[in-house]
């Protein structure tokens, strides 16, 4: 065990991947399961209060997670000196998925005025369909990047313009959204179904 603190207390780079992993397993593993139950809620296996509860619970340790992430990956990036095309893309996942969060923040306040799935119009439950897709792509994919830099190689040239990448994933968002809108109308609740 010591020799393992040793190790951690001589090498600031092993010190921030440590933080980054534990990181990514306090933040990436809440997320996990917040989505998993918001599933849960759109099969109508649980109740829009017990979904409340579980976010109530996770959204703190998702933003620890979050947070030590990106503060220890910027510790990460600036030893490894340089910043390639796929890990601008990851840094791309990385900022949507604070982004989302702050999306599902607002959509969280917005869910909380209805008392039931039934008062709630179409286009908000699409809306926590849309971020928790969000959610899933940003985290999946900055994991992925994560894991073939780790193991393939650390410089990655490629892809050639990965900002082409980044306003394909931009645009399948909005393009999901807007299409939403105009297909769902206003946000007229469900009042035809009974409690």
């Amino acid at each position: 065990m010591s020799n393992v603190v040793d190790l951690i207390l001589m090498s600031p780079f092993t010190l921030f991947l440590f933080i980054h992993i534990i990181s990514l397993v306090v933040g990436f593993g809440t997320v996990l399961v917040t989505d998993f139950f918001g599933f849960l809620w759109m099969r109508r296996t649980i109740s829009k209060a017990v979904l409340t509860q579980v976010t109530r619970n996770t959204k703190k340790l998702i933003w620890l997670g979050y947070v030590g992430l990106v503060a220890s990956g910027v510790g990460l990036l600036i030893m490894k000196g340089y910043v390639d095309n796929l890990t601008k893309i990851k840094l791309f996942f990385v900022l949507m998925v604070g982004v989302n969060g702050i999306f599902l923040h607002l959509i969280d306040k917005r869910f909380a005025q209805f008392a039931t799935d039934y008062q709630m119009p179409p286009s908000l439950k699409w809306r926590v369909i849309v971020a928790m897709m969000i959610s899933q792509v940003g985290w999946w994919g900055a994991v992925l990047i994560g894991f073939i830099h780790h193991e393939w190689q650390s410089y990655i040239p490629w892809p050639d313009n990965p900002w082409l990448y980044m306003v394909y994933v931009v645009a399948t968002f909005i393009f999901l959204t807007l299409a939403t809108k105009i297909i769902l109308g206003k946000e007229k609740p469900d009042v035809t179904r009974s409690l």
